[in-house]
């Protein structure tokens, strides 16, 4: 008994110290594989409305405006616009103008009926 105790509390413990911790990365890319395969389905807008859903993506370009729904915005590139849905807490605290040029990682999010959008990961401010 008291060994499945110890091991239960030694598991407890030490979830939440492995999950912290996110080791060198750096923050301005999402880590993973690169290589054969690994690359995005889509790295411009007109590419990312002919994707499936799920389809990973890499865009740079421009948020236009506020889009039709809370946490929606209107990305443009030089391809086209398209709607990215960006959760506010993936700002920490960053402005981000029409003037802003940003790299944006998510997924196309495909929707009986609707437009394809894109369901932003992460990004960053190019300038």
């Amino acid at each position: 008994m008291r060994l499945l105790i110890a091991s239960a509390l030694t598991l407890i413990l030490a979830a939440p110290a492995s999950a912290a911790f996110e080791g060198p990365a750096s923050s301005a890319q999402p880590g993973g594989f690169k290589g054969p395969g690994a690359a995005a389905a889509a790295d411009t807008v007109a590419k990312a409305l002919e994707a499936r859903d799920e389809s990973p993506v890499v865009l740079e370009g421009r948020i236009l405006s506020a889009g039709p729904e809370d946490e929606e915005y209107v990305f443009q590139d030089s391809t086209g616009k398209i709607v990215v849905e960006i959760d506010d807490d993936l700002f920490h605290g960053r402005t981000v103008t029409p003037e802003n040029t940003i790299r944006i990682w998510g997924e196309v999010d495909t929707k009986f009926g609707r437009d394809s959008e894109i369901e932003v990961d992460q990004f960053e401010i190019v300038r």
